[in-house]
């Protein structure tokens, strides 16, 4: 199962990725742009992109009527959680 980590502040979601990618790029490429310095990011490893969140999942994003949530392939999904094991 591919897991992704998600860079995340003040309720919008800067990056997306496989949690094997180079997020730091990401983030730099993202805030540098949108924010600028004094940004605090929540970083999210190891969550799993779903349609549908079960009872045990904790949701740590939930796609928005002004975000997107992409895997990899640019496959859509409604939620990113983390899944106990």
């Amino acid at each position: 199962m591919q897991t992704y980590t998600l860079a995340i502040a003040d309720g919008v979601l800067f990056a997306c990725l496989p949690d094997e990618a180079d997020i730091s790029a990401a983030i730099t490429d993202a805030t540098a742009t949108n924010y600028g310095f004094g940004l605090s990011l929540d970083i999210v490893r190891g969550a799993v992109l779903t349609n549908a969140a079960g009872p045990e999942d904790e949701v740590v994003w939930q796609e928005g009527s002004d975000s997107e949530l992409l895997d990899a392939q640019g496959r859509r999904y409604r939620y990113a959680v983390r899944r106990p094991s």
